[in-house]
């Protein structure tokens, strides 16, 4: 039945999105590599013999069983390499789908824009020998500090190629998400409001419905039939992603309601719109709610959206500030990932020895993967996507739901990305919501706009009392778990 079902997907006919004649570099072959390649082989109009795969080289049968016809190359990108292999790849008007690990990504952006190659990441990476413990200041491994960094190498580079930073779905296809809750809420309000045209618009709608909190809240109930072992680290996406982001301070875009007391802002210039706290995420619990989930304790792991959106919608810079919302990923994995986390934790953050990617091993369970925007005048409102794994691979075999959110939104940014190819650097925030989740929707199965009266001062248990600032429901310390 799976072989059949497989064969009647593959033998659909897919509709063409944009036409792109130059070559296409897809660096790296894991989860999300595996994934994008046949979705740019359905929707984009291009000659397959100019797309090369790239990746270090331990997928390489896999490649070759699913993409006989597609040229693979097993190289490493170095430091003292990034030149020469990127200029046997590409040139002037190609483009660079970057899905993978351990490449500085203002060194390979730098790169694109100076040689006119397109790209999009949806991570921005440091190179392998730079991990965080050659880091010594905390603030210096946050994602506040990497696009600050970004921003100023790569800023004001309007008129060269479109590279974008930074859009998978979480960071990217959530920004998209919060923009149409954002138009939700408002009719739901009554309120008079065209869509916001500019960055200051977008602000000033989010404040003139009182959000106050924005959760990337995701519930990822994906359940495998062959369980995870000692000494593995098991997740639905990037083993190492997860566990490098996990390891990494817990970080939060900070909002104007929030206690003075705790306002302690980056001091490393720029808008200073976010903080961390001394503690890595995955040692970080926060309360969160999902539609069919309901109510769960998350993962306050840094993501480039807590950075991005909350400055986005910030009117007013730092702590002079006149509205800006507190941001934040809550992030409850698939099990197999969860003790994947008490393991590695256990081990002092060291990762583990085995890694493996799920998909074939999924036999039920759906990601819901959304945005919670809370404290305005509905109360809360989830947006998101409930998307399964039997509907996951009927879209696209082999993946999970998973992957295939991520790729959804990667194909929506490559579109438009085809079609505006002069941008330079610009990230989630500058793309226009509509026309991203136009061409994702198709791969999300099903889509939730919905109010809720949640709150983080509700399943509190009665056995250990937390204190609660029932006065400021909204502030962060009520939506932190025992600590």
């Amino acid at each position: 039945m799976l072989k059949q079902l497989l064969a009647i997907t593959e033998a659909k006919e897919h509709k063409k999105l944009v036409t792109f004649s130059g070559n296409v570099l897809i660096i790296g072959y894991g989860s999300v590599g595996q994934a994008i390649l046949p979705m740019i082989l359905r929707h984009v109009e291009l000659d397959p013999t100019k797309i090369t795969v790239l990746e270090l080289g331990e997928h390489k049968d896999l490649f070759k069983t699913r993409h006989p016809t597609i040229k693979y190359v097993a190289k490493e990108i170095v430091k003292s390499n990034l030149d020469e292999v990127l200029s046997k790849h590409v040139s002037s008007g190609d483009y660079i789908i970057d899905v993978s690990l351990n490449i500085d990504g203002i060194a390979i952006m730098t790169w694109c824009l100076d040689h006119e190659v397109q790209y999009i990441n949806t991570s921005i990476e440091r190179w392998k020998d730079e991990p965080d413990e050659t880091i010594h200041t905390m603030a210096e491994r946050t994602l506040y500090h990497t696009h600050q960094a970004a921003r100023k190498a790569l800023g004001h580079s309007e008129g060269k190629a479109t590279c974008i930073a930074t859009h998978g779905a979480n960071p990217g296809l959530v920004t998209h998400f919060v923009k149409a809750a954002l138009i939700d809420i408002a009719k739901a309000m009554k309120l008079d409001a065209t869509v916001p045209a500019s960055r200051q618009e977008w602000a000033q709608l989010a404040q003139r419905t009182g959000t106050k909190v924005i959760h990337i809240s995701e519930r990822d109930t994906q359940v495998i039939d062959v369980p995870k072992i000692k000494n593995e680290f098991v997740n639905t996406w990037s083993c190492e992603g997860f566990w490098a982001e996990g390891r990494a301070p817990a970080e939060l875009g900070w909002g104007t309601h929030e206690d003075p007391e705790a306002n302690v802002f980056h001091h490393i210039g720029g808008p200073r719109n976010a903080v961390y706290l001394d503690r890595p995420g995955v040692a970080t619990l926060v309360k969160s709610w999902v539609p069919i989930g309901g109510s769960y304790n998350g993962f306050l792991v840094q993501h480039s959206e807590a950075v991005t959106i909350s400055e986005y919608l910030s009117i007013g810079e730092g702590p002079q500030a006149v509205y800006r919302p507190t941001v934040h990923y809550a992030y409850n994995p698939c099990d197999a990932a969860i003790v994947s986390v008490h393991e590695f934790r256990g081990r002092e953050l060291e990762m583990q020895d085995a890694k493996r990617i799920v998909k074939d091993e999924i036999v039920r369970g759906i990601d819901e993967l959304g945005v919670l925007l809370m404290g305005h005048g509905c109360n809360a409102w989830w947006y998101g996507s409930q998307l399964g794994i039997e509907e996951a691979r009927s879209l696209l075999p082999h993946e999970n739901a998973t992957s295939v959110q991520v790729v959804a939104s990667l194909l929506g940014a490559i579109v438009w990305s085809i079609k505006h190819p002069k941008m330079g650097y610009v990230e989630p925030e500058d793309l226009p919501y509509d026309e991203v989740l136009a061409v994702a929707k198709p791969y999300l199965g099903p889509m939730k706009s919905i109010q809720s009266d949640w709150t983080p001062l509700e399943d509190r248990n009665v056995l250990y009392r937390k204190p609660l600032d029932k006065d400021h429901p909204w502030r962060f310390a009520n939506f932190k778990v025992w600590s």
